[in-house]
């Protein structure tokens, strides 16, 4: 496949590569009970820091870095890469995305037992 590189997404020494504005993210329970994961978390990072996201159970980590990777979108606030507004991307833009910027190991990472450690690796690539 012959793609173009995501254009609007270039580095700036400016421009943060992550921004958060206000966000939250909220979950509605069973019982209809409210839970905020995030609250007005704002955030900018630059291309080339080193940032380490800690905090106990429960504290919103994973739930941030959903966000961050794309894999979910506040319930509220703004996110920006590169500076363009991610909410404004459709789900292809967002694969593109996901597929260029990011990279993930999960918690639960759920390997393949019939695959080796190399095509457990490769499999993303082939169905990007």
């Amino acid at each position: 496949m012959n793609e173009q590189p995501l254009r609007g997404f270039e580095s700036s020494q400016t421009v943060p590569l992550i921004e958060l504005n206000n966000v939250w993210r909220t979950f509605i329970t069973g019982g209809d009970v409210r839970v905020d994961a995030l609250k007005s978390l704002s955030l900018s990072i630059h291309a080339g820091e080193f940032v380490a996201i800690v905090g106990a159970s429960g504290s919103g980590k994973s739930t941030l870095m959903n966000i961050l990777g794309c894999l979910d979108r506040p319930t509220a606030g703004e996110y920006h890469f590169a500076g363009r507004d991610v909410s404004s991307l459709d789900a292809d833009a967002l694969a593109q995305l996901r597929r260029e910027a990011f990279g993930f190991v999960f918690q639960s990472y759920n390997l393949l037992p019939t695959a080796t450690a190399e095509e457990n690796v490769e499999i993303p690539a082939v169905y990007a």
